[in-house]
């Protein structure tokens, strides 16, 4: 049963009784104040007929006695004298027998008067039963005085029938009104968002969803788009999931790239030191010499083996994959040992690299792998922009203030040919590149983009004909949070 349907019946199911008790209570009230209306007319006209009558009855003015009870018949109202003993004595022309006879039953049962209701041959009588007594309050007799009331009795039922028509015509109206404003105010709004939430069922759930009212089909839906919203949740946290760990990897394989990079112009720093090392060995094996010239031979081939270490070191830690931990750091330092992984690459291209990074500590929370992992991709990109001519890089780090919070700003600029404008806007996007098939995957930039990102910060550009300078920004950590954890390093 639909929505609608079970409202209107409840409200008629609600209305209907208190209908029904509204028209019993106006018919009764109606009837009551008619009925006692009647009744004191009545007993009025029988207390104002009874001092005459007792002194025409105690004159025996029979005559008089006649003419009043005359002069009562023709406005509808009946009258008769009975004497002390019960028994008819004086009776109008127009009197009922049988209501005679029930008057003096009344007049014995109640001699100090009463009323009573008589029906007689069809007609209604209401029916008055006065003692007359004289002067010495000696009963004399009684005074029966009776109405026809077979007009007002229908009268009172033409009442009620109408009364009754007019309940049931409220009722009709009602019965009527209610289906309409139901319809406009309930089903209707109900319908249109039932078709709507249907839009979301498949084809194959729409015609077992009409078939069923608004608020199990509401219910029903809502609770499988609550489960569908939850899959949903649960996919997204799944991808994002995966879509992080493939950032992780993308990240580490522009590492892996850089090394490959820089391998080429290591090999020969490497060789170096090594045939030193082998001129040395050579020399201890094949010279007789003092043991003085043997020692200092040793300390040289000490010195190049740590040498060998250190950088095969520095390519390890740059390449190693490792979870990311957020720390207090000195960004000069973080680009002083990012530096020395390209610099005998930059030597090798005859690009000169110069700092300016002042003397107090450049502060900030972040991840120093990734930090570094920036720096290079953005020093590698700015050697690879002037070579083969070779040129200059300069790196600066400088505090900012930028939408009322200070920043560290650091800027590489390099004096190659700059970048195009019709790239400019792709710069940034995964796996695009201007070099050379086999010189870089087109990642570097956006990987550093996305650490720095996360990292709060961001990494833009400025390019001319004569270079391109670009920027990244990154929130210095203020005193209490330095504090905080160097509290919490302790």
């Amino acid at each position: 049963m639909r929505v609608g349907t079970r409202l209107t019946l409840v409200l008629l199911a609600a209305l209907t009784p208190v209908l029904a008790g509204y028209l019993y209570w106006t018919v009764h009230h109606s009837t009551s104040i008619y009925d006692n209306d009647m009744r004191r007319d009545l007993r009025a006209t029988a207390r104002s007929l009874a001092p005459a009558i007792t002194n025409d009855l105690a004159a025996r003015e029979w005559n008089e006695i006649n003419d009043v009870m005359l002069r009562l018949s023709r406005v509808g109202t009946e009258t008769a004298l009975l004497t002390p003993g019960r028994e008819p004595l004086r009776i109008a022309p127009g009197f009922p027998p049988g209501v005679v006879n029930e008057a003096s039953r009344v007049a014995r049962k109640y001699p100090f008067g009463a009323e009573f209701s008589l029906a007689d041959s069809g007609v209604n009588w209401f029916c008055q039963v006065v003692p007359l007594t004289d002067r010495a309050q000696k009963p004399i007799g009684y005074l029966v005085v009776a109405q026809d009331w077979t007009d007002i009795t229908e009268d009172l039922r033409d009442r009620t029938t109408g009364s009754i028509i007019a309940a049931l015509l409220v009722v009709g109206v009602i019965i009527a009104i209610i289906p309409l404003a139901v319809r406009r105010y309930v089903s209707a709004p109900l319908d249109e968002l039932s078709s709507k939430v249907i839009g979301f069922s498949g084809d194959e759930l729409r015609d077992q969803a009409r078939s069923g009212d608004e608020v199990t089909l509401l219910t029903e839906e809502f609770r499988r788009l609550d489960q569908q919203l939850e899959t949903a949740r649960r996919d997204l946290l799944e991808r994002h999931r995966r879509e992080l760990a493939l950032e992780r990897k993308l990240q580490h394989a522009q590492r892996l790239a850089t090394i490959g990079t820089l391998a080429s112009g290591l090999a020969h720093e490497i060789g170096t030191p090594m045939g030193v090392i082998r001129g040395r060995a050579e020399l201890l094996l094949n010279a007789y010499r003092s043991e003085e010239k043997a020692a200092r031979g040793l300390d040289v081939i000490v010195t190049q083996i740590d040498r060998v270490t250190k950088i095969v070191r520095m390519l390890l830690d740059y390449g190693r994959s490792r979870e990311s931990v957020r720390s207090l750091c000195d960004v000069r330092q973080i680009l002083n040992h990012a530096l020395t992984l390209i610099e005998t690459e930059a030597a090798r291209r005859k690009i000169d690299v110069l700092t300016e990074m002042g003397h107090q500590p450049l502060n900030v929370i972040c991840d120093a792998g990734q930090l570094q992992q920036v720096f290079v991709n953005l020093a590698m990109n700015a050697l690879d922009a002037m070579t083969p001519q070779g040129g200059t890089l300069r790196i600066s780090a400088r505090r900012e203030i930028v939408n009322a919070g200070a920043c560290l700003k650091i800027t590489f600029a390099d004096t190659g040919k700059g970048i195009s404008s019709h790239h400019a806007d792709q710069l940034f996007d995964p796996f695009f590149t201007t070099k050379e098939p086999g010189q870089g995957a087109g990642m570097g930039l956006a990987v550093s983009q996305s650490i720095m990102r996360d990292h709060g910060g961001d990494v833009t550009f400025e390019s001319a004909p004569d270079g391109s300078r670009f920027f990244v920004s990154i929130p210095i950590a203020d005193h209490g949070t330095s504090q905080s954890r160097q509290s919490n390093e302790a």
